[in-house]
């Protein structure tokens, strides 16, 4: 009987420590590219060049597009990577909760029983 109930704890704790892991990966999924996004428009610096640039030609336009695109790129990366995390720090969320619930249950299913006795007793 108490084997079962050191096992129980043990998966709660087992359970509640991948949910608050979960959440802090998750929260660092989304801190990060919000970090990095701030610092480069603060420092000036030169989005990654995904689409290369052409150097030889005196296109504006062409520049421009290219310039453009990165910055398209780079967005859509940091909102999938955000998105990712949202995910990640939700499911973290809920295993937290349904460690409280089911700890809340079990306390309502002890003072249940206790009830129960109280009741048989008198």
């Amino acid at each position: 009987m108490k084997s079962a109930k050191t096992s129980e704890k043990k998966m709660e704790k087992i359970e509640k420590t991948t949910g608050y892991t979960l959440l802090i990966v998750g929260l660092l999924f989304i801190m990060i590219p919000a970090l990095l996004v701030l610092w480069m428009f603060l420092t000036g610096a030169q989005f990654p060049q995904l689409i290369p640039t052409l150097t030889g030609e005196s296109d504006g336009f062409a520049k421009a597009f290219a310039s453009f695109g990165n910055v398209c790129l780079i967005f859509f990366i940091f909102l999938v990577i955000v998105w990712s995390g949202s995910i990640i720090s939700s499911r973290g969320v809920t295993m937290i909760k349904d460690v409280k619930l089911n700890l809340m249950r079990k306390s309502l299913k002890e003072a249940a029983e206790i009830a129960e006795k109280l009741e048989e007793e008198t």
